[in-house]
């Protein structure tokens, strides 16, 4: 759910020029147009449904109605009752713009803005099979949300991760075949996937410019991310959707909720076209660096009174020290995973979240004739074995728009022209990568694939969560924080212990227990 900042807002007359210019550039990805193909109910408009009104949700609801096609904007939908009515405002302000790209696409009376975790629930009544929905809630709730939707019939796009635990790759690669049963078109907020940086870069390496793959190298090195200190009072699952990054069951860690671009472009890389490759084995390390205190203050623990037994005094406490706090949650900040492909090759991760260290955002791709390199957004490049270059993408060869446009005007093509599309199952593996890499750091040991994802622990809760008046998943120490939840290597485990591991040939043919 990632808030992407630097996404112009389009006026209406760029928005009008755009859309217009729209099939002169579609060539580049299979004659891309926007013919108005006749919708299920007999009308070519599209009703869209937005769930999940924050950062990343009010931005895709604007990506998806620059394509310039019949859309309406019909229900809005979030977790907040606060955060659904200020998106619906903010719509409405526009819609009613002639300058503004979404005037007359907007159509949301009070009683299709809803809220509370099961808000999704009713937004997506609002619609009709073949009508469309953007889902960019916390991803521990997509696999829930994904489901609906199919279900419903309806056309999916969805921000990236799409799990955050082994039950939830499960459960979405079988919603993914039941898209593919109803013909339905499912894009993932993999974006880099529909920049033409990235395209043509990954083509030349498949098309063997640098030789055999032996090994890539991903880096996601940023400044902390942010989080929201607690309101006096305020209900234990409440805070956490709403510091929803900084628990695992909702956000999978930084290695999945961020760090899952990067990985997403190394098992594109090593798949060579193959949408379900995927590494067989996984090593990692990391930790939690930043403690939940400035330096110094470490003492300020101790003085906490106690959280379940007087939060009265345990709230006044907070409020007059919250400034020394400097993180909340059970994640970790740094991660370092080994990835071993079934032809040996391997993949290298870096992710972090620290402040006044360096930050790199880049991919390496390393083979037998060469080396590679991309920067996000910027450029992409292949070197011989002495450094010469030996390709650079051309800044005339990039697509008409930006990746964050053109994959939406790539997925109303598949919906109106009835082309293939389904980014989930891509996505899937993506997602479940960057958990393999999580649980192997988290529990210091070498981690398989296939073990993972049969038996893999689960951190959503078992059963939907529909309202705040149910209990969190982690619960807090008595100091009101989540120190003793944070997983330690050695102790850790990765697999449910109610799934028996399954047999294989020890020393000598014997069967041992993995």
């Amino acid at each position: 759910m990632t808030i992407h900042s630097s996404r112009r807002q389009f006026s209406r007359r760029q928005f009008l020029r755009t859309s217009t210019a729209l099939s002169a550039g579609a060539a580049l990805v299979g004659g891309l147009s926007i013919a108005q193909s006749a919708h299920a109910a007999g009308s070519d408009e599209i009703k869209v449904a937005l769930i999940a009104a924050g950062g990343r949700g009010a931005g895709a609801i604007r990506d998806r109605v620059q394509v310039g096609d019949n859309v309406k904007v019909v229900a809005v939908a979030d977790a907040f009752q606060a955060t659904a009515q200020r998106a619906a405002n903010d719509l409405r302000r526009d819609n009613a713009n002639e300058e503004n790209m979404m005037y007359g696409k907007v159509d949301l009376p009070e009683d299709r803005v809803f809220g509370g975790l099961d808000s999704y629930k009713r937004a997506i009544e609002c619609l009709d099979p073949g009508d469309q929905v953007i889902l960019a809630s916390p991803p521990g709730f997509r696999p829930y949300h994904y489901r609906a939707a199919v279900e419903k019939g309806l056309h999916v796009f969805m921000e990236k991760p799409i799990c955050v635990d082994a039950p939830g790759f499960r459960h979405v690669m079988e919603t993914n075949r039941m898209a593919d049963e109803k013909n339905l078109k499912i894009c993932v907020g993999f974006c880099f996937r529909y920049d033409a940086r990235y395209v043509h870069w990954i083509d030349q390496i498949h098309a063997g410019r640098i030789g055999d793959i032996q090994y890539t190298r991903s880096y996601f090195k940023t400044p902390p991310i942010w989080f929201r200190t607690r309101d006096s009072g305020e209900g234990e699952l409440e805070f956490q959707t709403r510091n929803w990054y900084h628990f695992v069951w909702l956000c999978g860690e930084n290695i999945v909720e961020q760090h899952s671009h990067r990985i997403d472009i190394a098992n594109w890389i090593h798949s060579r076209g193959d949408h379900r490759a995927h590494p067989i084995e996984a090593n990692g390390m990391g930790g939690r660096l930043v403690k939940t205190v400035r330096p110094g203050r470490e003492d300020l623990l101790h003085q906490a009174p106690s959280f379940h037994d007087d939060r009265q005094a345990w709230d006044e406490w907070y409020q007059e020290h919250r400034s020394e706090f400097i993180r909340h949650g059970q994640a970790w900040d740094s991660f370092f995973v080994e990835y071993t492909y079934a032809d040996g090759s391997r993949s290298y991760s870096q992710s972090r979240h620290i402040g006044n260290v360096q930050n790199y955002n880049m991919d390496h791709v390393h083979g037998t004739a060469g080396t590679g390199v991309a920067v996000p957004q910027r450029s992409s490049a292949l070197l011989g074995p002495d450094g010469a270059e030996l390709w650079r993408n051309r800044e005339e060869d990039n697509f008409p728009k930006g990746m964050y446009h053109w994959q939406n005007d790539s997925h109303v093509d598949a919906i109106r022209n009835d082309k293939p599309m389904n980014d989930g199952y891509s996505a899937a593996m993506s997602s479940m990568m960057a958990v393999l890499g999580r649980e192997a750091a988290y529990c210091g040991r070498v981690v398989q694939w296939d073990d993972l994802v049969a038996r893999g622990r689960s951190y959503f809760p078992d059963g939907e969560i529909t309202s705040f008046s149910q209990p969190a998943p982690v619960q807090p120490d008595a100091n009101g924080f989540y120190e003793g939840s944070v997983p330690v290597p050695g102790v850790y485990s990765p697999f449910d212990p109610s799934i028996e591991a399954p047999q294989r040939p020890g020393p000598g043919g014997r069967r041992q227990a993995t």
